[in-house]
């Protein structure tokens, strides 16, 4: 609906997507209570539970997943723009909105004429009136001339964009020094007072989490199957009815390398030059392909299989781009590098199956047919468990027993921490840290670790948090406590060796060799902030820029002698222009809502974003 709204890049493409919402069942509601009918409200304007709900509606039948929380802040940021828009007398005449309303495909009949019958419709449908409708329509639009205000006051030059380009993309001649704090460690005087000081300002760092030693029984498909049996007859029944729809199938191996959708040239550039450089050695050593794919492949799930994809169809899952090249190539024979919508590949054949056997298949079909008959037990099995883990909720080893489950009991603690970084899901975190599990101790209900397997936990031993004593981390803290100081040394040594070398003055550093530096390799090796500091070092009058690099294990100072601009910047200035353009225009959206929120009265209502809190 209104096509005619322009949706820009920025985070009113965000807020106008939510004004739509706005039409979906909003009635007019009256209140004896102040308040009691919105959340907040941003001067005159409200947003409401109701408006809140509307919003994670239409998003979620968008496809979106945002929190309930960040939907609230979109909608109190648009709040703020509307009774901006108001406030800078931007406005939408009653003859604007009628032709809009007039002008919008969705009230058009089969003659492609405004049909009033199809407007009041609608209207039925929400439960509003022609009223209401036109006052929304108006404040949409409204916020839409602020945010076409905003937008064209923001003019990015080619010149603006070069100079982007040049620090951005350039490669910098360089040599750098690093100050390695260990150099400073012999200077550092410790003592137990000084030991205890630093322990007791770093209590954080010493806090022994919340644990728990755990024991479960998993109850998967895979354990199913392999106790279930299928006859000779029932997998050949399986493999002619498959038969009768096989396709040619080719065992297909390959070496990726991959490139963003969204990848500059630049990006684009470097994996064809990588792509053609192990092409070359493919090419030199034929018999080479499964150890080169191995070594330079960038997919997860082929290379340690020496790229082998297995056996596959030409039914469009690959692209076409790779499945042309796949299914014409001989056996044996290895493609040149292949572009596709994901990146570059070198292609080879390693069998060609033109009809099936079913001696080659039948124990692919047997394993299918079990885990199918698996799969049909499985929710009886889960149910099962979920009964035997409730009838003995003080014991898991009886109900691994009666249902012929191995009960595991890892010794290690697990807290949350670990257990997010082993791969451990929020919700079986989340179950194994409830008052039931921890505090209890009862068996937990099933809860499901991936699609095909469930848990039943229970906590056999549990550790409180606390913080270590000092007298425990002694040794800890004093490794902490040097290497805090020599840190600081090795900056104070490094700032020293900065100003020297901006005045010119003589300094002793100790210099690496001069060598040459991509935008891509600085961006790819330095955190965001040293970064940062990098490109503002711009040699000028023939003398070099020098740099105190921030965020690495140690303060490196970089003299950049020159810089190059990339051969291709002409060609990146569109590019360039439209991500700068973004920038500020998000830049001007954040000072608006800014001055918007230290100006506009904000008053809190009664109703909450999330029940039963704020």
């Amino acid at each position: 609906m209104f096509h005619t709204v322009e949706k820009f890049k920025v985070p009113a493409q965000i807020l106008l997507g939510l004004i739509a919402v706005t039409f979906v069942g909003f009635g007019v509601s009256t209140v004896a209570n102040p308040g009691a009918d919105y959340i907040i409200k941003i001067g005159g304007q409200k947003v409401s539970e109701h408006e809140l709900n509307a919003a994670m509606q239409n998003i979620q039948a968008q496809g979106g997943n945002e929190s309930r929380d960040a939907v609230f802040q979109q909608l109190v940021q648009r709040a703020y723009l509307t009774q901006g828009a108001k406030l800078m007398g931007i406005a939408v005449s009653q003859e604007q909105v009628k032709q809009i309303i007039v002008d919008d495909p969705a009230f058009h009949d089969a003659s492609g004429k405004f049909s009033q019958a199809m407007l009041t419709q609608y209207l039925e449908q929400r439960r509003m009136s022609e009223d209401q409708f036109v006052e929304d329509v108006r404040q949409q639009f409204g916020l839409q001339n602020l945010i076409n205000l905003v937008q064209n006051g923001t003019i990015v030059s080619d010149a603006q964009a070069s100079q982007v380009i040049n620090l951005t993309q350039a490669t910098r001649t360089i040599r750098s020094a690093t100050f390695s704090p260990e150099a400073f460690a012999a200077q550092i005087k410790v003592d137990d007072a000084a030991l205890q000081r630093y322990y007791d300002a770093h209590k954080k760092d010493y806090l022994i989490p919340q644990a728990v030693k755990i024991e479960y029984v998993a109850l998967s498909n895979k354990d199913l199957a392999a106790k279930q049996t299928v006859s000779e007859e029932e997998v050949r029944k399986a493999f002619d009815e498959q038969a009768k729809t096989m396709t040619p199938r080719r065992e297909i191996a390959h070496i990726f390398f991959p490139v963003a959708q969204d990848a500059d040239d630049a990006a684009r550039a470097a994996a064809k030059a990588e792509a053609d450089k192990v092409y070359a050695q493919v090419k030199a050593k034929p018999s080479e392909f499964a150890a080169l794919a191995k070594q330079y492949s960038k997919d997860p799930a082929s290379k340690e299989k020496g790229g082998n994809l297995g056996y596959l169809p030409k039914d469009g899952g690959l692209g076409k781009e790779f499945e042309d090249v796949a299914f014409t190539l001989p056996k044996g024979q290895i493609s040149e590098v292949v572009q596709t919508a994901f990146g570059y590949h070198i292609i080879t054949i390693l069998n060609i199956q033109d009809k099936v056997d079913y001696a080659q298949e039948k124990e692919q079909i047997a394993e299918d047919l079990k885990l199918k008959k698996a799969a049909a037990e499985f929710n009886k099995a889960k149910e099962k468990l979920a009964e035997e883990a409730f009838n003995n909720p003080n014991s898991l080893a009886e109900v691994a027993e009666k249902l012929d489950l191995k009960l595991t009991a890892p010794d290690e603690w697990l807290n949350k921490s670990n257990g997010k970084a082993a791969g451990m899901s929020d919700e079986l975190l989340n179950v194994i840290f409830s008052d039931d599990v921890l505090k209890k101790k009862h068996n937990s209900e099933p809860v499901t670790v991936d699609p095909n397997t469930v848990w039943v936990v229970r906590a056999k031993e549990v550790r409180e948090e606390k913080t270590a004593p000092f007298a425990e981390m002694k040794e800890e803290v004093r490794t902490a406590y040097l290497r805090s100081e020599a840190v600081k040394l090795a900056e104070k040594k490094a700032q020293e060796a900065l100003a020297a070398l901006n005045a010119g003055k003589p300094s002793q550093v100790n210099w690496s060799g001069v060598e040459k530096l991509t935008a891509e390799q600085a961006r790819g090796s330095m955190p965001p902030e040293a970064y940062a500091e990098l490109v503002k070092a711009r040699p000028a009058g023939g003398k070099p820029a020098y740099a105190l690099l921030q965020g690495l294990p140690a303060p490196v100072i970089i003299e950049v002698q020159s810089i190059s601009a990339p051969e291709n910047a002409a060609s990146q200035i569109p590019a360039a222009k439209k991500a700068l353009l973004t920038h500020e225009t998000n830049n001007a959206f954040d000072a608006l809502l800014q001055y918007l929120s230290k100006n506009l009265k904000r008053e809190q209502g009664a109703q909450k974003v999330n029940a039963g809190g704020e």
